[in-house]
């Protein structure tokens, strides 16, 4: 899935077209037709947009790779096929899961994790689509049509690659409700000592785990609560002091934990749209690039001609459908957090190493090369470390 030969500008100026005044009096862009246009431009939108040719629309509320709202982290040979290798920050070969009881440490050298840029990489795959891009806020969708803040524009095929809230298939504008989302914070401080890690304790937050994703001089930190507890920022801060770092801005997000509907009437659902988020690492970007590339295959085909918008609907749905097992087995160590947490302490040894193997076991399954048939040589372990219960976090 490289770049594929000579590339067009794909900046995108509507003044070309005639404007319609609004009710409000601005003016609007007139309604148009397009093949095939795309909700959201960050992974899984970019990952559909760059198998399409044709008259495609990407549309998304800010300029593509300045929100950044998660840690950028990855297998290294991701942004390596994809042809955004220059967006590499550091390169990983070791992963440490830390516990009150001790830390483990896992060899990663045959699979190299990689922190990069975010506004690099999606820049890189923005220059590889052939598609025109429009900055607006997308409302909904109303009789065919998608509604934006810059007016209506219309395609036989709509892709909703607009994140959690689902601008398309779900339609929210606040929080979600229910179970089916986590939550994650996260800042930029300068530490460059810790190396890779995952915490795992009941004390730095209950149901849910930390992490130290380097970038340089500087480390991403964050925490992630499996029961979608959104007020993280104490806990955070304390989780700083214990490490030595200082924030600088924060940024978070929901994200879903369990497999949602990819097809909604005539809408497909990529990413976290369609709940494709990894529940228990919860890895968002590999699988929004995958099904992001898979779905962008369905649908040029319908924009040749060779597949109708109904096979091509229900081809997703049963490649999506077909790794229902895969995330069910991820929600599995998730479900016992959000009874348990993960480690309850000193008196329970068992569940530090238990929780610790659960998360590898985890990293294990989907740290898989996408254009080899199985997952990877074992992620092995290179030693453990005794440590002891004091303070918030073991060291």
């Amino acid at each position: 899935m490289g770049a594929r030969g000579p590339l067009v500008d794909i900046s995108f100026f509507m003044s070309q077209y005639p404007c319609r005044p609004s009710p409000e009096g601005h003016a609007l862009m007139p309604v148009r037709e397009f093949d095939a246009i795309v909700v959201g431009a960050s992974f899984a939108g970019l990952g559909v947009a760059r198998q399409l040719r044709g008259d495609v629309l990407v549309l998304d509320r800010n300029e593509v790779g300045t929100v950044q709202t998660f840690a950028c982290g990855t297998p290294l040979w991701v942004p390596e096929a994809l042809g955004v290798a220059n967006s590499v920050l550091q390169v990983h070969d070791r992963l440490t899961v830390r516990t009150p009881l001790g830390s483990v440490t896992y060899d990663l050298s045959e699979v190299p994790f990689c922190t990069f840029d975010y506004r690099l990489f999606c820049e890189g795959l923005l220059a590889q689509c052939r598609a025109r891009f429009l900055r607006a806020s997308v409302t909904g969708f109303e009789e065919g049509a998608v509604v934006t803040s810059e007016g209506r524009f219309r395609a036989p095929i709509v892709i909703d690659a607009s994140g959690w809230r689902g601008a398309l298939v779900h339609g929210r504008t606040g929080p979600p409700a229910g179970r089916g989302y986590s939550f994650g914070l996260e800042t930029r401080a300068r530490l460059a000592d810790e190396g890779l890690s995952f915490w795992i304790d009941k004390r730095l937050i209950r149901r849910g785990l930390g992490w130290i994703f380097p970038v340089g001089d500087e480390s991403l930190i964050g925490l992630g609560s499996y029961a979608g507890v959104s007020k993280l920022k104490p806990a955070l801060e304390r989780f700083l002091a214990d490490v030595g770092a200082a924030p600088t801005t924060y940024h978070g997000t929901y994200f879903p934990n369990r497999l949602l509907r990819p097809t909604v009437g005539r809408l497909f659902a990529v990413g976290d749209a369609g709940g494709q988020c990894m529940p228990f690492t919860a890895e968002g970007i590999r699988p929004a690039l995958y099904f992001g590339g898979e779905c962008g295959k369905l649908v040029q085909q319908v924009i040749d001609g060779g597949l109708d918008l109904p096979g091509a609907l229900e081809a997703y749905r049963r490649r999506v459908e077909s790794y229902r097992r895969a995330y069910r087995v991820l929600w599995l160590p998730l479900r016992r957090a959000r009874a348990h947490p993960l480690v309850r302490g000193v008196h329970a040894p068992g569940r530090a190493a238990a929780g610790a193997a659960s998360l590898v076991a985890a990293l294990r399954l989907v740290w898989t090369d996408g254009s080899r048939s199985g997952p990877h040589r074992a992620v092995r372990p290179l030693g453990a470390t005794p440590g002891s219960a004091t303070g918030r976090c073991a060291s």
